[in-house]
């Protein structure tokens, strides 16, 4: 009885564990998305949070020993695991998108993954790299693409992913997300006060200047302006649709 007892409190426990820990993982990866991608608005892990969630319920279920409960809900989670599986296919794959692009650095300079990966920068190599960084962000305007990630622009730069991100993350004290959003934000102002864009909308100006959606440019502009594009546009006296 005492080790019956035991094992029971042992079950718990890891439970416990293994759901917090898979939490915690998932927290961690979308931290890693923001610091790969400049629109993550298409990168839905909600699905994520409920697999975590169907893993619980099922650990619930084998606690209570209830045998038609732990086939009931097993047979749930495997067809919406299946589900997710098939319709979600092509988020978890920073490792192998990074990889892709590295292939294509390597052939001109072998050496930098290895050099770069997990070493600490001079300030000024940090500063002469996080200069060419924004000569090319500006000269080149890589955020109007919507589809623009970290390792696009490190392979522009022929600099390690993970370098870059150090870089961003220490002059700036933002992820790539940020750093590149801040850019179209500049960008939609700039575009906003000419005249020669009145007849435009303010979504489609939005999308000139790097967006994706309507719901990504109205979040970003009041999280970096503190005001909507609406109030902002009514400070400068505009009216765009």
């Amino acid at each position: 009885m005492e080790l019956r007892k035991a094992l029971n409190i042992l079950m718990i426990i890891s439970g416990i564990i293994y759901i917090s820990l898979s939490f915690t993982s998932l927290k961690k990866y979308k931290n890693k998305i923001s610091n790969q991608y400049s629109n993550i608005e298409k990168i839905n892990l909600s699905w994520a949070y409920y697999l975590i969630i169907g893993i619980l319920i099922i650990w619930i279920c084998v606690v209570t020993k209830n045998d038609i409960l732990i086939f009931a809900s097993v047979a749930v989670f495997v067809l919406i695991a299946a589900y997710f599986g098939i319709n979600k296919a092509g988020i978890l794959d920073i490792s192998e998108l990074e990889n892709n692009v590295l292939e294509k650095i390597q052939p001109e300079n072998k050496e930098v993954p290895v050099k770069y990966q997990n070493s600490s920068l001079s300030d000024e190599n940090t500063q002469l790299i996080y200069k060419k960084l924004v000569h090319k962000m500006e000269s080149e305007k890589l955020f109007t693409d919507p589809e623009l990630n970290l390792n696009l622009v490190s392979s522009l730069l022929e600099v390690h992913p993970n370098l870059l991100s150090q870089i961003i993350n220490t002059v700036e004290n933002k992820n790539f997300y940020d750093y590149v959003n801040t850019y179209r934000i500049k960008e939609f102002k700039r575009l906003a006060v000419l005249p020669e864009n009145e007849k435009f909308t303010i979504l489609s100006l939005a999308f000139e200047s790097g967006f994706n959606s309507k719901t990504s440019f109205n979040r970003n502009f009041k999280k970096y302006e503190n005001k909507s594009p609406r109030e902002f546009l009514k400070e400068q006296n505009l009216d765009l649709k």
